[in-house]
């Protein structure tokens, strides 16, 4: 299928946990502009949602998927292994991709799909477009220390998050000619708490605000000490943010949506999750048209 004004559309849907249930926000406003890929390319959660589109179902199919999971009863798909390569073996995560997706297999997708994946002892990019498609999501979103490494072609694959976070390059090899690309990994700036209002800090200010004009110390260093619990997450997500803004840089229409108020495993705040997709879509597509 050739797409609006003759150039093939390709959707690179980023990785981020919970936060990429916005996907389907986004796919539901562009469906309702009339626009549809002609191929995806997903890392992580964005391949589960990815290769739910490509199977043939519409946005508002996959929202009801979604939203129908009991996510507080999803600790019976956790399979503790006493390997140390993870603690899920993901058997039963595989099992729930089947119910899902069936016994798909890539040639019988709607439209090309790629599932982005990390090979975890060369480091490298593994672009998944043949073979199981249940195997090549759990591979995609096998998050290092928490799902096993997948086995696919002798190698051993992990989340592509690791090196494509938002795969626009892919959907590029793909064929498209103009990519949309989605990333839900926030701002880490804007993750942590603002500086105190109270207490002793309240009590100093006063005294201390003439020094500070004159130091211009950075509001940064007012804020509170992070815990360890902060201090770990931003780890984290500092260099996923890097990595998904280096891979947006590539798209001809960049959306964002807001979701740094959900948690990575807020699965079933899908609904919150699925409404800022729609909202940062739509104030998208108010900034300009999707074919240039």
């Amino acid at each position: 299928m050739v797409s609006q004004a003759g150039r093939k559309i390709g959707y690179a849907l980023g990785g981020g946990g919970a936060r990429g249930l916005s996907h389907i926000g986004v796919l539901k406003v562009l469906e309702e502009h009339g626009f549809y890929p002609d191929a995806i390319a997903g890392t992580s959660i964005g391949a589960l949602v990815g290769v739910l589109y490509a199977g043939g179902l519409k946005a508002a199919e996959i929202e009801k998927v979604a939203l129908r999971v009991n996510w507080r009863r999803m600790a019976l798909l956790v399979d503790p292994t006493v390997s140390l390569a993870g603690f899920v073996q993901g058997k039963r995560v595989a099992a729930l991709l089947k119910s899902i997706l069936g016994d798909l297999s890539f040639p019988d997708l709607k439209l090309k799909f790629a599932a982005v994946a990390t090979d975890i002892v060369s480091g490298e990019q593994v672009i998944l477009t043949g073979g199981s498609v249940i195997d090549a999501v759990r591979a995609s979103i096998s998050v290092p220390g928490i799902l096993t490494p997948v086995r696919v072609g002798g190698r051993y694959l992990v989340d592509g998050g690791l090196v494509n976070e938002v795969p626009v390059s892919v959907c590029h090899q793909l064929g498209a000619e103009y990519v949309v690309g989605v990333n839900v990994i926030p701002d880490p700036s804007q993750m942590l708490q603002k500086p105190r209002t109270g207490g002793r800090w309240a009590r100093r200010k006063k005294a201390t605000a003439a020094t500070e004009s004159q130091m211009r110390i950075p509001e940064t260093a007012r804020q509170r000490r992070p815990n360890l619990v902060q201090v770990l997450s931003q780890s984290l997500l500092i260099p996923g943010y890097r990595v998904a803004k280096q891979d947006l840089a590539g798209a001809d229409l960049a959306i964002s949506p807001a979701v740094g108020g959900i948690g990575f495993f807020d699965f079933d705040r899908g609904a919150e999750a699925i409404a800022a997709g729609e909202e940062a879509a739509r104030h998208a597509l108010r900034q300009g048209s999707i074919v240039t």
